[in-house]
C-alpha cells in the first residue's frame, strides 16, 4: 500500500532579510489511516533575493582559491576581477534586499572595502602603503561574504530543522567570533608577508 503526500503552502511573515517566508504543511497518509503531519519551513526569496544570492555565490570559491594560491586577493588579476564583479553584485543588491540593521551594515562594509580595494592602487601618493591597504580591504570584503553565508547556512539549513534557531544562538555567535579572529590573524600574516614588497604599479 503506497502512501500519498499532500502539501499546503502559506505565508509566514518576514525573515531577518525582509523576505516573505513560506510554511509548507505536508501530510503523509496511507489510504484508510489517519494522516501524520509535519511542518517544514522553506524560505522563499523574491527575484531580487535570488539574484543577490546567486550573484554573489561564485565569489566564495574564487576568493578561497586566490587566498590559498597567492595568499591575497589581487583585484587586478583575471580571477580578482571576476571576484570583484560577483562581490559588487552581492553587495549592491544586498543593500536593496536586506532589511535588518546588521545585514545592511555588512553590505555597506562590503561595498566600502570593495571600492577601496579596487581603486587604492591608483593613489600613487600612498606609495607602498597601497599594497597593504588593498590587501586589508580585499580580505575584509571576503570576510563580509563569509560571515553572512555561514550565518544563513546555520540558521536556515536543513529546512524545517536548522542547526541554529537564530543569528544570536551561541553556536552562530561562536562561529562569527572565530571568523573575526581569523580575519585579524590572516590580515596580520598577510602584512608580514608583504613587508619589502615593491609599491603597486598604476594599471
Amino acid at each position: 500500500m503506497q502512501p500519498f503526500t499532500f502539501c499546503l503552502r502559506a505565508p509566514d511573515g518576514l525573515d531577518s532579510g525582509g523576505e516573505a517566508g513560506m510554511v509548507t504543511l505536508c501530510s503523509l497518509a496511507y489510504p484508510g489511516f489517519p494522516a501524520t503531519s509535519e511542518v517544514a519551513m522553506l524560505p522563499e526569496l523574491s527575484a531580487l533575493g535570488w539574484f543577490h544570492t546567486l550573484g554573489s555565490l561564485p565569489a566564495l570559491p574564487i576568493g578561497l582559491m586566490l587566498l590559498f594560491r597567492h595568499g591575497r586577493i589581487d583585484p587586478a588579476s583575471g580571477w580578482g576581477k571576476l571576484y570583484l564583479l560577483f562581490m559588487f553584485t552581492g553587495a549592491i543588491t544586498g543593500v536593496m534586499v536586506i532589511r535588518d540593521a546588521p545585514g545592511v551594515l555588512i553590505s555597506v562594509l562590503a561595498l566600502g572595502s570593495l571600492v577601496v580595494g579596487s581603486t587604492v592602487r591608483f593613489a600613487t601618493p600612498l606609495g607602498h602603503h597601497r599594497t597593504w591597504i588593498e590587501t586589508v580591504a580585499m580580505s575584509t570584503s571576503f570576510f563580509t561574504l563569509l560571515l553572512p553565508s555561514l550565518t544563513e547556512t546555520l540558521t536556515r539549513l536543513p529546512a524545517g530543522d536548522p542547526v541554529a534557531d537564530s543569528p544570536q544562538a551561541p553556536l552562530v555567535v561562536t562561529v562569527q567570533l572565530v571568523l573575526l579572529v581569523g580575519l585579524i590573524v590572516g590580515v596580520t600574516l598577510q602584512l608580514l608577508r608583504l613587508r619589502g614588497v615593491r609599491p603597486l604599479p598604476v594599471t
